[in-house]
């Protein structure tokens, strides 16, 4: 009965999206055969475009198969790239000069790759530990608080064919893109300047609101994006500091609060970054049926999942919520360590709360009670940890304060070598 109730509403959903499709125009028009970005010329620019979709660096839709599948087997390969660049230079022509394309053909993609497989969980190993005797080895897995959206996620996610608008809604629990017409010129943000003679500190300044934004995605994310080759999770990231500008009412009073701003000047950036921030510029993430910014908080590296932010900074959110991130721990980076002798733990220890009792054996001073297990059953990021007789909540208590934020994420396993 429930299957064929499955197979009812497919039927249904089937037609009606054939009805919605026949509604829309098809606009079809006339493009040059090998011309894959449409600016009316053949170049090769156009051929290495084919050569990249060929080894699945880049994917293709089926309008770009119609364009530059010039020996017609049905997929754009190196053979393709040949011909197009033999066009560009004028030693040969097209057998027919003109292809036709519909919109619908630039929204079915050919070679993603599935869903399901970029959500595969493959757990890596844990590394051996190979420490001094008397030292804490700390296992870090992923690298950032790991709420919100992960930088690394996102640029996976969009290898995979997913757009800026469903990296974020992947990301941010029930939530949907809004736009706002007018925002301030400006924004107040904290600037490092010589506030007295040879006194240095961050004071407010004003700053233009559209450069400030760019200058806070090129530092917090351009450089992972391979200079701007994933422009899919650069909007994603737009959004996310444009969000918390709002979120912030454009008065900033910790960088902390919505990312770090280059030093490097508006005119100094990447015309490609420019582009990108100007193209998706007064859209902004909100949770469904609100009008309000979220507080897009974002991360590196999450440890298989992301973190909910109750269970990070004891925080009720609806949208920051745990969701799968499995891709990230095949990350380079995602998984280090970092050892303490015993005479250097006890001191962080003591430094800390000098009331908390440590027993004789140091492998009974430091025991986690709970984690998330957003890895698996032993590892995910620690909520609360016994240190000596006295037990301190997992990320703001013993990750942030005790340790000194020293650790790369607050997904971690102890191990003690007597």
């Amino acid at each position: 009965m429930k299957l064929m109730l499955k197979k009812s509403i497919a039927v249904i959903l089937a037609a009606v999206m054939t009805l919605s499709l026949s509604l829309i125009s098809n606009a079809a028009r006339t493009v040059l055969t090998g011309d894959m970005d449409e600016d009316g010329r053949i170049t090769a620019k156009d051929a290495r475009s084919v050569l990249r979709f060929s080894v699945d660096l880049d994917h293709y839709t089926r309008a770009h198969l119609k364009i530059g599948d010039i020996d017609s087997n049905e997929k754009l390969n190196a053979a393709d790239a040949r011909y197009i660049l033999r066009f560009s230079v004028g030693l040969d022509s097209p057998a027919s000069e003109n292809v036709e394309v519909n919109e619908e053909d630039f929204e079915e993609y050919i070679n993603l790759p599935p869903v399901d497989e970029i959500f595969k969980w493959i757990l890596p190993e844990a590394p051996e530990i190979n420490a001094q005797p008397g030292t804490f080895t700390f296992t870090v897995y992923g690298y950032g608080h790991g709420v919100g959206l992960s930088q690394y996620g996102a640029l996976s996610l969009e290898d995979a064919g997913f757009t800026y608008d469903r990296i974020l809604s992947h990301y941010y629990t029930g939530t949907e893109i809004k736009n706002i017409e007018e925002f301030p010129e400006k924004t107040v943000y904290p600037v490092y300047k010589e506030v007295s003679e040879g006194v240095f500190g961050y004071v407010p300044d004003e700053l233009p609101t559209k450069e400030l934004l760019a200058r806070i995605v090129y530092q917090e994310i351009y450089g992972v994006t391979q200079k701007g080759k994933y422009e899919e999770a650069l909007k994603a990231m737009t959004l996310c500091v444009f969000s918390n500008l709002i979120y912030y009412d454009f008065n900033i009073k910790s960088r902390w609060s919505v990312g770090i701003a280059t030093s490097r000047s508006y005119e100094e950036l990447p015309q490609n970054l420019k582009d990108i921030v100007d193209e998706v510029l007064g859209q902004f993430i909100t949770v469904k049926g609100d009008d309000n910014a979220i507080e897009a908080v974002y991360g590196a590296l999450a440890a298989g999942m992301t973190a909910s932010a109750e269970s990070i900074w004891n925080m009720k959110s609806s949208y920051l919520m745990p969701v799968p991130s499995p891709f990230d721990m095949q990350r380079e980076g995602f998984i280090s360590q970092r050892t303490y002798t015993k005479e250097e733990m006890k001191k962080l220890i003591t430094d800390y709360d000098k009331t908390i009792v440590l027993e004789d054996d140091p492998s009974q001073w430091l025991k986690i009670i709970e984690h998330t297990g957003s890895m698996d059953e032993t590892r995910g990021y620690v909520t609360r940890i016994k240190v000596g007789n006295k037990e301190l909540q997992g990320y703001n208590e013993f990750h942030m304060k005790l340790l000194g934020n020293t650790l790369r994420s607050s997904c971690f396993t102890i191990t003690y070598t007597p």
